[in-house]
């Protein structure tokens, strides 16, 4: 892998030199002699892009010397418009259309319809296979061309570092080499079809919890070797063409204006432009001299203002437009503009058989005791849980991605064993739909307000200290950093008595849009903290007919908000009538989910709602039981050793019903492998302290250093209950014949891999290193992969390419490989490695 470079070149010098137009001598004429703002005449800078006679960046530099300040103060800020989720100014009277950006990392995003809901990235890195990436990236580039969109907001790099954090799905993990490999596939992918790809989001950005202000403290080490190593990739090897800058502010300094970031960037060699995400920018006038390209939310009025007052220099600006520019040249979108075409169906049948695929091959059976699966046929089956009939597709925010049709499970399920073998009970309600809390249900009080709040916007966070959180009936438990609640303008506080007619098992349920603490009898029941949209969160708790129950909300209203809104159902009817459907199918498969969403942070790694619950009372009833998930991470399973079989489907996307159900079915062997890992309980964990997670007074250490994920799990000699890599399949595999040998700057491994089984099927070959002791590194990092697929009691030669770049280690402030002999570990997942080789570093 590549990562920072000593030497590091100023991001600013660095564009100057691109922007000179190169003769022989080193310095040519100008292409087109004006002087600025000079009549543009026909622009022949447009002809000159077509025949690809003249660099992109001494085009962008002749067009530069044409624009007016007002042209370029309007060029450099992003809005929303026409449509799109962000599109600047165009300069009409320079032949300079309007440059349009969309999410996302998942497909065409931001509520628009006509577009494919592809998989989670998480899934698509669950497949651990290359090629697939770049197909996705096709789909992606494909469907945001024909809608006019010329830069794809993806994908997203960051590192699963915190395992409840609410953007998991829209990543590829928890190790920075299988990010590096699928994201730089994807980019490429995208960026075939003449589309830019806009990695995101730069750098160390892990967190939704006040992630607008959070301060994070990571060392050099981390970055180079973990966080910035899948960005470095894109850079260097998929030449990305633009970056987004993240939230918070990184060693001290707001990330889009860190000179850390941007020289950073400039030791990659990266010709690119930096865009900012939304809001993230502390300092514009800062930001811009840093390197930053394009900024939102902002005005033109804004930028002219910097100028004026000498807060932003004409060069600065000069350079900020001359990085798009010379990307819109390169990517022809000067010399072939595209129609704005938003609303444009995109959806073709080779984009939904793509999104199949990677479905079917992201989905990683975790369990099968007994040989439960794949379903016989013509054995009765009960289909339980609301997943199954209306799935949890996507996740939520602004990778979010609309889905005219979306086939379920069921409906799969049914076409393949019949109606009459398949039956179907919820088991509850639907995540996210219960009934409001009304005058009925409360002893005392009135209902919550269900009109907008007209309370005072938000201007900062309120101070922030530690509080506990209990999630009751589950008992996760989880020490949060968090906005406390209290008094003053903005706050609310509601109180009511709640009596139930009937005792049973309840869920109770919490829809907010800022921070919400529930509590039940003094207890907290629900709660979240930090600034965040819309969000929904739900447990169960055991109720008894006739006592009385204290509910106390207090929330920081934003404003034009609702109110948070409560929900309440009694679920003991709907798991006793799932519970009597298992007890007459010869097999129970039950669908869970659970909901994230980019601006919140789940509060704990339990499934919601009456899920557990429901789960366990079905397994009770038939032990052949299987569990289906659909979720955008980890999650706890306090049943797992009363089911039979499990299988992680993530956030399938549009064609998950029917991928779903050919796993199930046996069509498809489930070849996926988990990209992170699942802990055994909420504790240990690899961020127990406030201060690695989610902070303490706005600052987050990184103490763990290079442990994060299934690094941790080994340096601590702690066993997850499912480690990275992990997966399970219909047949059965060998690895044998391993040797590695030094060949040209490289390692090269080979094994032979051999199934064993009675059914086709494909194993994932890992490959980890282990570094001399006097490194200090982790006990075994990935560095190498390869999918391959086998008929029964066939074998294969797998070849593993480990280049010199894999044995660098940040030591002492530089990237170098340290003499000594280094162990390679082969095997089906990071806690399961039977082959060990040893080699000198190449």
């Amino acid at each position: 892998m590549s990562a920072r470079r000593c030497a590091m070149v100023a991001l600013g010098v660095l564009a100057s030199v691109a922007l000179l137009p190169v003769g022989a001598s080193g310095a040519a004429p100008r292409p087109f002699p004006r002087a600025r703002h000079a009549a543009p005449g026909p622009c022949p800078w447009v002809a000159a892009s077509r025949q690809h006679r003249v660099p992109p960046a001494a085009l962008a530099a002749e067009v530069v010397s044409r624009m007016t300040l007002a042209q370029e103060a309007a060029f450099v800020v992003l809005r929303a418009g026409d449509g799109y989720e962000n599109i600047n100014t165009g300069v009409p009277q320079l032949c300079i259309p309007p440059l349009t950006l969309s999410d996302g990392p998942n497909g065409v995003a931001n509520r628009t319809p006509g577009a494919t809901q592809l998989p989670a990235s998480i899934g698509l890195a669950a497949t651990f296979t290359p090629r697939l990436a770049f197909a996705y990236g096709v789909v992606e580039g494909e469907e945001a061309r024909r809608k006019g969109i010329d830069v794809v907001q993806g994908p997203e790099l960051n590192l699963a570092r915190v395992p409840v954090s609410g953007r998991i799905f829209e990543a590829y993990g928890e190790d920075p080499v299988l990010a590096a490999v699928m994201g730089v596939q994807d980019v490429d992918g995208i960026q075939s079809t003449g589309v830019m790809a806009d990695a995101k989001h730069f750098t160390a950005y892990n967190e939704e919890t006040a992630r607008l202000r959070l301060a994070e403290v990571v060392s050099r080490r981390a970055l180079v070797e973990l966080y910035d190593a899948p960005f470095a990739a894109v850079v260097e090897k998929a030449h990305v063409a633009s970056l987004m800058c993240a939230y918070g502010v990184l060693n001290g300094v707001n990330d889009c204006a860190s000179p850390l970031v941007y020289d950073t960037l400039a030791s990659w060699r990266f010709g690119g432009f930096v865009r900012s995400d939304l809001r993230s920018v502390a300092r514009p006038a800062a930001a811009f001299a840093a390197g930053l390209s394009l900024i939102k939310p902002g005005s033109p009025q804004g930028i002219l203002r910097l100028v004026a007052r000498h807060g932003l220099s004409r060069v600065v600006l000069d350079r900020a437009v001359a990085r798009v520019l010379t990307e819109m040249f390169a990517y022809g979108l000067i010399a072939h503009p595209r129609a704005l075409a938003i609303d444009t169906p995109a959806v073709t049948p080779g984009h939904l058989a793509t999104a199949r695929l990677v479905a079917e091959r992201s989905m990683v059976l975790l369990k099968d005791r007994g040989g439960v699966l794949p379903l016989a046929r013509r054995e009765t089956i009960a289909v339980i849980g609301t997943d199954a009939a209306d799935p949890m597709s996507a996740g939520f925010g602004s990778a979010h991605v609309l889905s005219a049709t979306l086939g379920s499970p069921l409906t799969a399920l049914r076409a393949l064993a019949g109606r009459r073998v398949v039956s179907y009970q919820p088991g509850g309600p639907r995540l996210g739909v219960l009934a409001p809390l009304t005058g009925r249900d409360l002893a005392s009080g009135a209902p919550l307000p269900a009109s907008p709040l007209r309370r005072p916007s938000r201007t900062r966070e309120p101070g922030k200290q530690d509080i506990d959180v209990v999630s009751a009936h589950n008992v996760t438990r989880q020490v949060l950093t968090a906005t406390a609640p209290r008094e003053g303008p903005g706050w609310s506080r509601w109180s009511a008595v709640l009596r139930v007619r009937r005792s049973g098992l309840y869920e109770l349920s919490l829809t907010e849009t800022g921070d919400t603490w529930l509590r039940l009898g003094g207890r907290p029941l629900l709660s979240m903290p930090g600034l965040h949209g819309h969000a929904f969160w739900s447990t169960t708790v055991p109720l008894v007919a006739g006592r009385r129950y204290a509910l106390a909300l207090q929330w920081f209203a934003v404003a034009g908000q609702h109110a948070p809104r409560i929900g309440l159902a009694d679920v003991s009817p709907a798991i006793a009538a799932a519970v009597r459907a298992a007890r007459r199918a010869r097999v129970a498969v039950v669908f869970a989910s659970d909901w994230t969403s980019e601006g919140v942070d789940r509060p704990s790694l339990s499934l919601p709602g009456d899920a557990n619950a429901l789960i366990a009372a079905v397994a009770r009833a038939n032990p052949r039981t299987v569990v289906v998930l659909n979720t955008g991470g980890a999650v706890l399973m306090p049943w797992l050793r009363r089911v039979a079989a499990v299988v992680e489907a993530w956030y399938p996307g549009v064609e998950g019903g029917a991928a779903t159900a050919a796993v199930l079915s046996g069509r498809v062997d489930p070849a996926g492998r988990l990209p992170l890992s699942f802990p055994a309980s909420a504790a240990p964990a690899p961020l127990a302290s406030p201060a690695a997670y989610p902070g303490v007074d706005g600052v987050v250490h990184y103490r763990e250093g290079l442990d994060i994920g299934y690094r941790w799990y080994l340096a601590h000699r702690v066993r997850p209950l499912f480690p990275f890599g992990f997966g399970l399949s219909y047949t059965s595999f060998r690895l044998s014949d391993a040797s590695a040998r030094r060949r040209g700057g490289a390692v090269l491994v080979r094994v032979r891999v051999t199934n064993t089984g009675r059914r086709r099927g494909a194993d994932v070959v890992q490959a980890y290193l282990a570094y001399p002791v006097a490194a200090g590194e982790p006990p075994e990092q990935l560095r190498g992969f390869e999918r391959v697929a086998l008929a029964p009691h066939r074998s294969a030669q797998v070849e593993l390419r480990l280049p010199a770049a894999a044995f660098l280690a940040d030591l002492g402030g530089r990237l170098r490989v340290l003499p000594g002999t280094y162990r390679v570990g082969l095997g089906p997942d990071a806690l399961d490695l039977p082959i060990q080789l040893t080699t000198p570093a190449p």
